[in-house]
């Protein structure tokens, strides 16, 4: 920036005269020029109430940088770039002698001035400032190519998300987003922007960077320092509103956030905020299950702390996360003041271990990847390695290697010195968006409101020890318990579900009204119940159910019992989920819902598709009821389901609809392919129909799983079919389906003559059904007919 080319710069610091300014602002300044890159024409005007003179405020900041570097070297060059303006926050005459003071730096140099407008004050101030800036004419630009007006503002934006969105839109009003830029000092940390090039300029992890590869995610920071002097500021806010919905959630965000479309900041920040926004909001009950908060001993008496206070200097907090990538990974964050041995500030991404696992059966080998920012930035990735010697045994190692040698010793130095010379440039890569905000905002409020009303009460710790953490790991449960579900009905489709949860980590508790059924499972890993009570207690609240009897009485009797017997309804809690996986008819849906939702019982519906193999091995899912139950189920249904394979439709019955008119489809479609090999099964021409079922799945415009599946039965029972009965099975979905079209007054006549085919095909059985049985046989399991 040593050349002269393009407009000034007036950066204007309100606040001028505070702790910002001294600890944070002028140093990382200095640093900037002792690096050559502050534009020469850069000028800085103080902006605060003290009636000091330029002179004064050249002292103040001499002083400070003489205090803060034990060199600092030549400063009066680079004090000459100071000037003061006295004026409080409500005087608007004093933003006119501002904007006068900015005129005459203008026309001295000539031309337009680029201006910044740094609000190093509390939030409080904020709509004060703003608003006789805007009519001072100061937030106004020379000309549409010249001359652009940047607001920068601290951390924390707002202190919920209506306080958020009140501060937006004041900015909104006087500023486009392009203008604003929010400060997270944590986003210019070399180590963050590190995760970027580690991730997205490498292919060694990417790959396994996902919901199938990582066990779990652990966020910390934890800091020897105290409050020190902000006293009363830390205490209107508290750990979590400090870092926690901010610092915190991005580390986060910065780790898990898919590949950005380019590395501009629009891309980059839209990558972090659509990360943030998949995060579902902790219900009462999870907050009291999922969060610690506790306060140092001696806190209270701390300058400018309430003598009654229940602010947390030390939180934990577990959550889930969703979203196809990432449904199910547990996440933990923690930060807290006074602890020791520290400080420690890292991400540690945790990797499954290998099924089947080579080891002993008692410890797992597992790989992590650590991003440390304190007390060193280094990436380690650990490995299992074979110990030198004749026995084959494995140890663990580590690949460690430092981002970089830190050049400057003084906190916060190189983070706000990119911070201001990034919106100098124009770039805003390392500031916060409004969407960010407001799904951080989103996220963390529901957690404040729960400990505003008792939900988790505020612990005590011995400061300069390790004790909140080692209480906080206590009190929510160790790492890595596996999750739970209930599977009710093991036939084919429910067998195979349950297996596939096995295989996917998952401890499951199976139900059969033959208990031998379950009992036979018990190798398979199953925990097998020998009733629903038995089944319920075995699963740890909130809990998740996953139906998978037959439509119709069999459900109900499931739900809500049978005679004395209870059903789930009587056993389970309130904000247990239930699911019925099941071909239900969609109408029943409701009902059920209904009667469920009275006991604080959320269901789902959801329909399955891809038979016994596919429960097995990865199915079809097609899910409705309500979002939220959804969202904190989401986890099975991305187990069960082929990768990209389920799919959530608002409504109760959504699911089971959808999964029925995808049965009328079938219907129609099984249709057309049983006639058309009918056809050529008739025709006087000798075709091989495996091989026409073949070719068919090489491109052609009717390739399908179906063409595959009779291809496969050709091969198993030859072209006549001849062990396959010519009547067609039927379940119900396509007459449902059917009345369903005409409920809606639409004529659906390919499906309808599919399901009549069906119906007669009793009385007049063709080689045309013993093609659709034969294909319902193959990928259902239907059976051969008779």
């Amino acid at each position: 920036m040593n050349d002269t080319s393009g407009p000034a710069t007036i950066l204007v610091v309100f606040g001028a005269t505070g702790d910002l300014m001294a600890r944070k602002i002028a140093p990382s300044l200095l640093h900037l020029d002792r690096q050559g890159l502050l534009h020469p024409r850069l000028r800085v005007i103080g902006f605060s109430r003290r009636p000091w003179s330029d002179a004064d405020f050249r002292d103040r900041v001499r002083d400070t940088l003489t205090e803060r570097h034990q060199d600092p070297g030549p400063l009066e060059a680079f004090l000459k770039r100071f000037t003061y303006r006295r004026g409080t926050f409500e005087d608007a005459t004093a933003y006119h002698a501002l904007a006068e003071d900015i005129g005459g730096i203008a026309t001295d140099w000539g031309g337009c001035v680029d201006k910044l407008f740094y609000l190093a004050v509390p939030p409080d101030n904020y709509e004060t400032i703003l608003g006789n800036l805007a009519a001072s004419g100061l937030t106004s630009v020379c000309n549409a190519e010249t001359g652009y007006t940047r607001v920068l503002i601290e951390k924390p934006f707002g202190h919920d998300v209506a306080s958020s969105k009140a501060l937006d839109e004041l900015l909104a009003s006087l500023f486009t987003e392009e203008q604003i830029y929010r400060i997270d000092h944590y986003l210019a940390k070399e180590m963050l922007q590190g995760i970027l090039a580690f991730r997205f300029h490498n292919d060694l992890l990417e790959s396994a960077w996902n919901r199938a590869g990582i066990e779990r995610i652990d966020i910390s920071l934890l800091e020897t320092i105290g409050v020190e002097k902000r006293g009363r500021f830390y205490d209107g806010v508290g750990a979590l509103r400090d870092v926690g919905q901010n610092h915190l959630l991005q580390m986060l965000a910065l780790v898990t956030m898919d590949q950005p479309r380019t590395l501009d900041a629009d891309d980059i920040r839209a990558a972090r905020a659509s990360l943030l926004e998949t995060l579902r909001p902790l219900l009462p009950h999870e907050v009291a299950r999922s969060s610690y908060r506790a306060q140092h001993e001696g806190y209270r008496g701390i300058e400018g702390v309430d003598p009654e206070s229940e602010t947390e200097t030390y939180f934990r907090l577990k959550t889930m996360m969703s979203g196809p990538r990432w449904a199910g990974v547990p996440v933990s964050f923690e930060s807290g003041k006074r602890i020791a041995p520290g400080p420690l500030k890292r991400i540690v991404v945790t990797f499954r271990h290998r099924q089947p696992c080579l080891c002993d059966g008692t410890t797992h080998l597992r790989n992590r990847v650590v991003f440390t920012l304190e007390p060193d930035d280094t990436v380690s990735i650990t490995f299992w390695a074979k110990q030198p010697g004749f026995d084959y045994e494995v140890e663990e190692r580590a690949f460690d290697f430092a981002l970089y040698e830190k050049r400057e010793k003084l906190q916060y130095v190189e983070e706000y010195a990119k911070l201001l010379y990034d919106a100098v440039r124009g770039d805003q890569t390392s500031f916060v968006s409004t969407d960010e905000v407001r799904a951080m905002w989103r996220f963390v409020d529901p957690v404040i409101e729960g400990w505003s009303d008792g939900a988790v009460p505020l612990e005590s710790y011995t400061p300069d020890t390790h004790e909140a953490v080692e209480r906080a790991r206590e009190a929510l449960g160790r790492t890595g318990t596996k999750p739970q579900v209930g599977v009710l009905g093991l036939g084919k489709m429910g067998a195979g579900i349950a297996r596939n949860l096995l295989d996917r980590g998952w401890e499951v508790v199976g139900w059969n009204r033959t208990t031998s059924v379950a009992r036979a499972m018990e190798p398979d890993g199953l925990t097998a119940a020998d009733s629903l009570e038995d089944c319920v207690a075995a699963l740890r609240p909130p809990r998740i159910v996953w139906l998978m009897v037959p439509a119709g009485n069999a459900v109900d009797g499931v739900l809500f019992g049978t005679g004395d017997a209870p059903g789930l309804a009587d056993l389970l809690e309130p904000d247990d989920i239930v699911i019925d996986g099941g071909n239900s008819r969609f109408t029943s849906d409701e009902p059920r819902a209904e009667r469920l939702r009275g006991r604080g019982i959320d269901f789902l519906d959801c329909g399955t598709s891809g038979g016994p193999s596919g429960a097995r091995n990865g199915a079809c899912l097609m899910i409705g009821g309500d979002r939220e139950a959804f969202e904190r189920a989401e986890a099975v249904f991305a187990d069960i389901a082929v990768q990209g394979g389920y799919r959530f439709f608002p409504g109760v019955g959504s699911g089971h609809f959808v999964k029925m008119v995808h049965n009328g489809i079938e219907y129609g479609m099984m249709q057309a392919i049983a006639e058309g090999f009918s056809l050529m099964r008739r025709s006087e021409r000798d075709l091989d129909l495996e091989a026409v079922a073949d070719v068919y799945q090489h491109a052609s415009v009717i390739e399908s799983r179906l063409v595959g599946w009779l291809a496969d039965a050709y091969a198993r029972h030859g072209d006549g079919l001849d062990p396959v009965s010519g009547s067609v099975g039927h379940t119900g979905e396509g007459a449902w389906t059917v009345e369903a079209a005409r409920l809606a007054g639409l004529d659906v006549p390919v499906i309808e003559a599919a399901l009549h085919f069906r119906l007669d095909s009793d009385d007049a059985p063709s080689y045309t059904g013993k093609v659709v049985q034969a294909l319902r046989n193959e990928f259902g399991g239907h059976g051969l007919g008779t």
